[in-house]
């Protein structure tokens, strides 16, 4: 029903232009019937100043063949997944009426907490990402490097993989829902400033396919949160939670350091040697 309500509100109020960036403004096709371009048939008249459907399939995997691309996207997909494994197993587990027995309301007002931590992730990012940015440019003899925008994703991790681990040891032996509120809230504050810093870092990457970037980090948000739903209760009820999600913290350890470490260290040079992304 949302997603109908959205197709409407779309429909009745936004306009598909078919801008294309590479074309000088005074070239871009003329707009005249609103109901035309809502129906293609405009976009379909001036096709031929737009690449062919062929090559416009071809453009993400231009993209991921790109190893900054193609790490950034590793790194999401082992990071993000966890939010859902996380609501999924403390809903689970509040509910169960041998532990916690929470009613559905009570489980729907205990998720206030990640919604603070999101609020409060999405105001504290705001000032660590240009603050980082400034002062990796400072370091840097003055030029700016997209690898500074990786820099936030340090001061986030610690905290992630704390919150992992209390959210484990929380649930298994039992502690007041309080400190499990705390904790998932410390990962979400997490990865809200995680997903600010990824997404910078591919988009100053490749400024020339951010479309593309773009998708392919939405595309490890979505297989990490796909796939974990199908192991996340029977890995914790075999292993119990405070093992699995042990382990699920180490993960997110372990990307830092095979993954961003590297992007850091030698992603500029990832970068020269491979080229841009040419359309």
């Amino acid at each position: 029903m949302v997603s109908g309500l959205c197709w409407l509100l779309i429909v009745a109020l936004a306009d598909e232009t078919y801008y294309d960036r590479r074309i000088p403004m005074d070239q871009q096709p003329k707009r005249k019937s609103r109901l035309s371009r809502l129906v293609g048939i405009e976009q379909w008249k001036s096709r031929h100043q737009r690449p062919s459907f062929g090559r416009a399939l071809l453009r993400p995997f231009l993209a991921i063949v790109k190893l900054p691309v193609l790490l950034s996207f590793g790194y999401y997909v082992f990071t993000f997944a966890w939010v859902i494994g996380l609501n999924t197993q403390i809903s689970v587990f509040l509910t169960d009426p041998e532990l916690y027995g929470f009613s559905e309301k009570e489980l729907g007002l205990f998720y206030f907490s990640p919604i603070v931590a999101t609020i409060l992730g999405e105001l504290v990012g705001h000032w660590i990402h240009d603050w980082a940015g400034a002062f990796y440019t400072r370091r840097n003899g003055g030029v700016f490097e997209s690898e500074s925008r990786l820099l936030p994703i340090y001061m986030a991790s610690p905290l992630m993989i704390t919150g992992i681990v209390l959210v484990g040891v929380g649930l298994q032996r039992e502690w007041h829902y309080m400190a499990i509120a705390v904790s998932i809230g410390l990962f979400v504050f997490g990865i809200m400033m995680v997903t600010t810093a990824i997404n910078a870092y591919v988009l100053d990457s490749y400024p020339e396919a951010p479309g593309e970037v773009s998708a392919w980090i939405n595309a490890g948000r979505t297989v990490g949160g796909f796939v974990v739903t199908y192991f996340e209760i029977e890995w914790a009820e075999a292993e119990g939670t405070q093992r699995s999600l042990g382990v699920q913290a180490a993960v997110v350890a372990a990307a830092v350091l095979l993954i961003i470490v590297p992007l850091q260290l030698w992603g500029l040079r990832m970068r020269r040697r491979q080229g841009r992304i040419s359309f």
